[in-house]
Formats: C-alpha cells, sequence, structure tokens
C-alpha cells in the first residue's frame, strides 16, 4: 500500500513524538540555536557538492523545466547551503536547529527507512574543541530532558584512524576500500584488503588494537600507545580535551570511546559522536565535525552538528518505560452534532470534545443527553448526571 522504508504514524505515537520534539525544541534553544527549515527538495548539484556516494544517491526527480532535483537526503548538507546563502555577513559562530523528514532509498541491510525524522543541530564557525564538546553536552542534555534514564555517548576521531590506515601506504583505491569496511565495521573484510596489499603483520596487529580499543577507562592511554604520527597524537589529544569540557559541563559519565567507530558519511573531518541506549540496537543519534563541508559553498568556515533519530528516541523511551503522557481521550458527546453551541462552550473552556452520532456508546469519558438532562462518565468511572451546568461543574468548566 506504501512503499517499502514508508511507514504511517497515528495519533498515539505522533502525540508521543510531538511531546518529544517540543522538549528537544526547548533545549537547543536554551543554547542558543535557532530553529530552520529548508525545503523537502533542493537542486541535485546542490546536495552532489557534499562528493557523498550515500547522499547523491537519494530520491530524484525533474521539474517541469528539466532540471534534476532530490529530496534532501540528510539536513546537514542544506544547513551548510543555507548558512552560505544568507548568513556571510552575520557574525559567526552560526547556531541552528531542525527537526525534519530526510529521505533516502530504503536500505535494509543498514537498517536505513526511506523517510526518517531528525532533530538536530549545526554549529557553523568555530573550530574548537569547545564547540565539538558543546554538542556533546548537548546530546547529553537533550537526551536526558526527554526522559531518557540511561544512555551513552561513545566518540572517536575520523582524524585517528584515517591517519592510522595513512600509515599503511597503501594505493589510493584500496585504502578507499579499508575505510569504506572501517565504517561498515566489516573488519573481516578489511583485514581481506590489508592482505592483499601486503600490509605488514606488524601494521596490521597495529590496525586490530586500535578497533579493539573502546569502552574502557584505559582506552585513551592505549591508544596514545599506538600513535606512531603527530597526526594520531594530535588526534588522540583532541578527544581529551573534549572529554575534560564535557566533563566540566557535567556529563562526563556518559561518555565513553570506542576507536573503532567511522562514520561513512564523508564530509566528516574530526571529532564524532554516537549515542546509545539500552534495547534499541541502532544509535539514537550520531554527529560529528565537518570542516571542509562549508566549503563546497564557496565558505571556508568549520562545522559540527548531530541529529537524533526520533523514532529511535521514541522506542529507547518505550524500553525504559519513559515514553511522555499524551493528552488524554477528548469528551465523546453522543449527539453533540446536534448540539453545537454546547460543544463550543466546552471547547472554550478547555475541553476537548468531540461529537459522535446519538445512537453510539462511545467508552469513558463520554456525555450523552438523557431526556431533558445529561449523563456524563469520566475515565475514572465517576458519573454525574444533571443540568448543564453539573456537567460543566464536573468538568471543571463551570
Amino acid at each position: 500500500m506504501i512503499p517499502e522504508g514508508m511507514h504511517d504514524v497515528l495519533p498515539g505515537e505522533a502525540a508521543e513524538l510531538h511531546a518529544i520534539e517540543s522538549t528537544l525544541r526547548a533545549r537547543f534553544a536554551a543554547y542558543g540555536y535557532g530553529e530552520v527549515r529548508t525545503p523537502a527538495l533542493e537542486f541535485a548539484e546542490t546536495l552532489e557538492l557534499a562528493d557523498d556516494d550515500t547522499l547523491s544517491g537519494g530520491y530524484r526527480l525533474f521539474d517541469d523545466q528539466g532540471r534534476e532535483l532530490m529530496l534532501r537526503p540528510d539536513m546537514t548538507v542544506p544547513v551548510a547551503r543555507l548558512a552560505a546563502a544568507r548568513y556571510r555577513d552575520k557574525p559567526l559562530p552560526l547556531r541552528f536547529f531542525y527537526v525534519s523528514d530526510s529521505y533516502r532509498p530504503w536500505a535494509p541491510q543498514r537498517s536505513q527507512d526511506g523517510e526518517f525524522r531528525q532533530a538536530g543541530v549545526e554549529l557553523l564557525g568555530d573550530g574548537s574543541a569547545a564547540a565539538e564538546a558543546e554538542c556533546v553536552a548537548l546530546v547529553c542534555d537533550a537526551l536526558s530532558a526527554a526522559g531518557l534514564p540511561e544512555y551513552r555517548v561513545t566518540l572517536n576521531t575520523m582524524a585517528f584512524p584515517t591517519a592510522l590506515v595513512d600509515t599503511l601506504g597503501l594505493v589510493d583505491d584500496d585504502r578507499e576500500a579499508l575505510l569504506e569496511a572501517l565504517a561498515d565495521r566489516d573488519y573481516p573484510l578489511l583485514e581481506s584488503i590489508a592482505a592483499n596489499a601486503a600490509v605488514g603483520d606488524e601494521a596490521l596487529k597495529a590496525l586490530q588494537a586500535t578497533l579493539a580499543l573502546g569502552g574502557t577507562s584505559d582506552s585513551l592511554s592505549q591508544a596514545r600507545k599506538l600513535a606512531t604520527t603527530p597526526a594520531m597524537v594530535g588526534a588522540i589529544e583532541r578527544l581529551v580535551e573534549v572529554r575534560d569540557l564535557v566533563t566540566e559541563a557535567g556529563f562526563g559519565d556518559a561518555v565513553t570511546f570506542d576507536f573503532g567507530l567511522y562514520h561513512d558519511l564523508t564530509y566528516y573531518t574530526g571529532v564524532i559522536l554516537e549515542a546509545w541506549a539500552p534495547g534499541v540496537g541502532l544509535p539514537v543519534a550520531s554527529g560529528g565535525r565537518y570542516d571542509e563541508l562549508p566549503g563546497c559553498f564557496e565558505w571556508d568556515i568549520s562545522g559540527v552538528g548531530f541529529a537524533i533519530a526520533l523514532d529511535r528516541l521514541r522506542d529507547a523511551l518505550d524500553e525504559a518505560d519513559r515514553l511522555p503522557a499524551v493528552p488524554p481521550a477528548p469528551l465523546a458527546f453522543a449527539g453533540g452534532f446536534d448540539e453545537p453551541a454546547r460543544l463550543a462552550e466546552l471547547r472554550r473552556a478547555g475541553v476537548a470534545v468531540c461529537a459522535v452520532p446519538a445512537t453510539a456508546e462511545p467508552p469513558a469519558p463520554s456525555l450523552r443527553r438523557a431526556g431533558g438532562r445529561y449523563a456524563l462518565e469520566l475515565s475514572g468511572g465517576a458519573q454525574t448526571e444533571g443540568s448543564w451546568r453539573d456537567v460543566l461543574r464536573a468538568l471543571g468548566a463551570g
């Protein structure tokens, strides 16, 4: 009935998602981020500037002038485009947030829906570790505010594994293939590529040891021992600085490290993150630094941000039995179609009410006329029968 990878959202779930989104909007605004909305359709050539296979493989169509369009496959590229087009004369840094849908071809083998909704932030024009730490702290703050009782935020940096791979002396094609295998965590393929490229045993062992680091208090010190180039040492020191700043912000207990973490989106260049929650097999948030992306729009500024996957966050809250409260069921007024003035009076008093046929027998809360009087049944089982004024009083509307 609908394309693969798409799904309907029913009223109860929509109400829960709306409540979650409202909480996230409030936390983003508390850090000084302003909401932006970009068009669902962009020129394909605009999105192709990011030079990423995942993004360029999005849904495409043509307008009546024959121009190729694409449904936005993520929000980071459109926000970078918006900033470059509209904010070049504004003081830096810029802080934007969004709550939007994105679209990519359905890929069940990668657990990727065709349409997915995200809430995220982008901080442009600040290349410091403090900007990265702000994003990590804001992820933690947002997840906590949404009601998630337990989560962890895993950090790495694209610079460390990239610098390590560069020490292997691979040709360009093998290097790219190995990094793709790393992004997919396909370690057997990674080892096969390294073996076919005649990578030495010691270098391969160093790579394997690095990928095994993570989740322990001494993983950073172990990574330092494996750092053999200035680029690798600098990448570790950057992670230490970010961790210390996040700890000062009060979220250090939620942060861990995984040196096998490597994003498949090629615009990431520095510190990266993923947030995980119990009972959900995919990250509820991801992001990182992307200093080269704004340059695609001829604006040489830095960028860092993250996106929270709203469906996954809702699943995590459901797993933790912490879904937000949703509005109660409206009062069903049997015969209300014939009494529009009464309906209007209740709504003006703040009572949610819907009209149903007089012959209906709706579940509580319900109201029906009983001769010249009214019978009211509330959800808790309380019942009132009397005049209209008695009904209003029982509903707290009189």
